[in-house]
């Protein structure tokens, strides 16, 4: 699943706002949008919100890719081809995704749907791997014996016991996600400074 969500455009693949099949296709979609409107408007316009009610790199800087604060259709276009660029890879057909590996800053960042390609080879990527070529690297080892199983849909706190150790922790989850959730809307609803404390609830 996470493979077909993150799947590469095809080359020459078009801007697509509502039957794409890729996620490039809708951010290049909404590129296609954001330059209209920029031509027919101007771009005081369309990107006219107060700076400082925006999450930027310093609310955000220790974690892989770029966190880039949108004044201007430049900086607008860079942020969308950043988030391509994590899923899909660099120039739309590459393996990394233009940063270093977080917690292994020796290594090129794999992006999105290359990191799912590892899962399911078993390897890693390496420098001058390709997409044709695949993970070439070490060996990538998943020990499904040691996930512990569940159901497939445990979203019903009503399917277990009140009291129950399982459905305590199920309502402290519910909680923390709903906490966690209330904190993102308001980091990215002009109060960006919530955003560390969304990530520790993380």
């Amino acid at each position: 699943m996470f493979l077909r969500l993150e799947r590469p455009a095809r080359p020459g693949a078009p801007a697509e706002g509502d039957r794409y099949e890729t996620i490039g296709q809708f951010y290049a979609a909404i590129e296609a949008g954001l330059r209209g409107l920029c031509d027919r408007l101007g771009e005081a316009e369309v990107l006219s919100g107060d700076p400082a009610r925006q999450v930027n790199a310093g609310h955000f800087e220790h974690t892989a890719g770029r966190m880039i604060a949108v004044n201007d259709l430049a900086s607008a276009l860079a942020a969308l081809e950043e988030i391509v660029e994590e899923g899909e890879g660099t120039s739309r057909g590459a393996v990394w995704d233009g940063g270093p590996a977080v917690h292994h800053p020796d290594r090129d960042e794999v992006a999105h749907y290359y990191r799912f390609q590892e899962l399911r080879a078993g390897r890693r990527y390496r420098r001058g791997d390709t997409p044709r070529s695949g993970p070439t690297g070490e060996p990538v080892g998943v020990d499904f014996a040691g996930v512990l199983p569940m159901r497939p849909n445990p979203k019903k706190i009503a399917d277990h016991a009140p009291g129950s150790p399982v459905r305590a922790a199920q309502e402290e989850s519910n909680r923390t996600y709903c906490t966690l959730l209330h904190l993102l809307e308001q980091a990215f609803n002009g109060s960006p400074g919530q955003l560390a404390a969304a990530v520790t609830t993380m």
